[in-house]
């Protein structure tokens, strides 16, 4: 706490207030933001990082820079992939839970 009421140039009991009553203002704030906003800039960071990797990878002739590009390429790919897909796939097992607790057939 000492070191956010520094950093924010308030006293400790402002931060462990602000603490308290974030169920009051928390929602208040994420109410504004668009999901489907934050999932694209957060896709698009992922392929800035993809892409200035893959830069590094042709343009470096060392070869542990090359290793180390190709894993961040890789990290970020499969991170790309989680955020994009994995949101999809759990909305549709969800539906089919949904229909299966109805005692609807899901082939």
């Amino acid at each position: 706490m000492k070191e956010l009421s520094q950093k924010n140039t308030c006293s400790e009991r402002t931060i462990y207030n602000d603490f308290e009553a974030r169920a009051i203002w928390q929602p208040v704030l994420q109410g504004d933001v668009k999901p489907d906003g934050v999932l694209l800039k957060v896709l698009n960071r992922y392929e800035q990082i993809y892409r200035q990797a893959s830069l590094r990878f042709i343009t470096t002739s060392n070869e542990l820079a090359k290793l180390g590009a190709l894993n961040i390429m890789l990290k970020a790919n499969s991170l790309l992939n989680d955020t994009a897909v994995l949101p999809e796939v759990l909305s549709r097992l969800r539906e089919l839970e949904d229909k299966a607790s109805k005692g609807v057939f899901v082939p």
